[in-house]
């Protein structure tokens, strides 16, 4: 594989490309290109799955999504599949646990209801309000 133009960011996702291209010719399927021309199939898959937009871009999250799509081409595939067949294949992002706000103290909202309460006094009588940081 040509590492011409490549950033770090990239390489993770070029490995995980590289490295499923070569276990599904082991695979022996109709179809595959010859041994000479996977670094270019592999950068072809790279640029599909890029323009795809589907959200690979962090490592930790993405690299066993995109092994998964493999995994499922691996048992599936009977012939040389196109990137669009590998898209397809990947599983969407897991969804992100909402983190609660941080419980307020009474005191707390006592402030911040006084805060409000003068700087929309002064709003009402057309005078400027405090400045960020300025008491």
């Amino acid at each position: 594989m040509s590492s011409q133009g490549q950033t770090s960011s990239q390489a993770w996702l070029r490995r995980e490309i590289k490295d499923g291209l070569q276990a599904l010719v082991a695979l022996g399927l109709d179809g595959q290109p010859a041994a000479e021309v996977l670094p270019r199939t592999a950068d072809i898959w790279l640029k599909a799955l890029q323009r795809a937009n589907i959200g690979a871009n962090i490592e930790s999250i993405d690299a066993p999504r995109l092994r998964t799509a493999f995994e499922q081409m691996f048992v599936q595939a009977k012939r040389w599949p196109p990137p669009a067949e590998y898209i397809r294949h990947i599983p969407p992002r897991p969804q992100r646990q909402s983190v609660a706000a941080p419980p307020i103290s009474k005191e707390d909202e006592r402030k911040a209801k006084a805060a409000l309460a003068q700087i929309y006094a002064r709003i009402e009588l057309g005078l400027p309000t405090a400045k960020r940081g300025s008491q």
